[in-house]
């Protein structure tokens, strides 16, 4: 599958299927680092995009995986109620059960590191 292939419908698909998995593999890493790309490639084409959920969950994964978001941040928004905390922290969740498998490469940079 060529994820530049894929209409807007089909692209959105992809990501919010593969966000809502409870558990995410090294594929399902790799897939949602390339429908980010895909969705900066596309932005100025098509706002509506943005405002879909699968939009928002990659949005996320690629503020943690890039650094943007890290533990203290979601400490901070936990501290004060915001719920967004609790999708970050989420991801975080899922991101290290995905490292303590081994070899993991991120989706946004592809710098490729081992699990602790």
């Amino acid at each position: 599958m060529n994820i530049r292939d894929l209409n807007p419908d089909e692209l959105v698909a992809l990501a919010q299927e593969t966000c809502e998995k409870s558990e995410w593999t090294q594929d399902d890493l790799r897939i949602l680092g390339a429908c980010w790309n895909e969705f900066e490639q596309r932005g100025g084409n098509n706002a509506v995009m943005f405002f879909r959920p699968a939009f928002w969950g990659v949005l996320k994964l690629h503020e943690v995986e890039s650094g943007e978001v890290d533990e203290d941040y979601v400490r901070m928004l936990g501290r004060t109620g915001s719920e967004i905390a609790l999708d970050y922290r989420g991801i975080m969740r899922k991101l290290e059960r995905v490292r303590r498998s081994g070899l993991v490469q991120s989706p946004i940079s592809g710098e490729q590191r081992t699990s602790k």
